[in-house]
């Protein structure tokens, strides 16, 4: 069985990125409005990885995951903002760990699904 892994990140929606990476099912959103709903689905994720400023219209990732953590997601969340004081807003909030660049994201993808594989 794959980890299931949620995106949250505007630009890799708006550039239609898909990432197929064997041991892997990846989904993209636009932004994390709704993640509470999304990781609380019956398919619940077992990675989420979040950016920060997903546009000034929606919640940021800070908030998303405080959001994601009182309504009881346990499972792993990773910050991927190019900013390390977003990332470490995102931390303070409750995520695991944090990329210390977004472009390290398919890196890190690959490894975890070579753990998975």
């Amino acid at each position: 069985m794959n980890y299931r892994v949620v995106l949250f990140d505007d630009v890799l929606a708006l550039r239609g990125e898909e990432f197929r990476i064997p041991g892997l099912d990846v989904a993209v959103y636009p932004d994390a409005d709704t993640a509470v709903a999304i990781c609380a689905a019956k398919d619940t994720p077992d990675v989420v990885c979040m950016d920060f400023a997903m546009g000034p219209e929606h919640v940021s990732g800070d908030e998303a995951v405080r959001a994601l953590r009182r309504a009881g997601f346990s499972g792993r969340v990773v910050a991927m903002s190019s900013d390390p004081r977003a990332n470490q807003r995102m931390l303070a909030a409750g995520a695991n760990e944090a990329l210390d660049k977004k472009a390290m994201l398919r890196s890190f993808l690959v490894a975890l699904g070579r753990e998975r594989a």
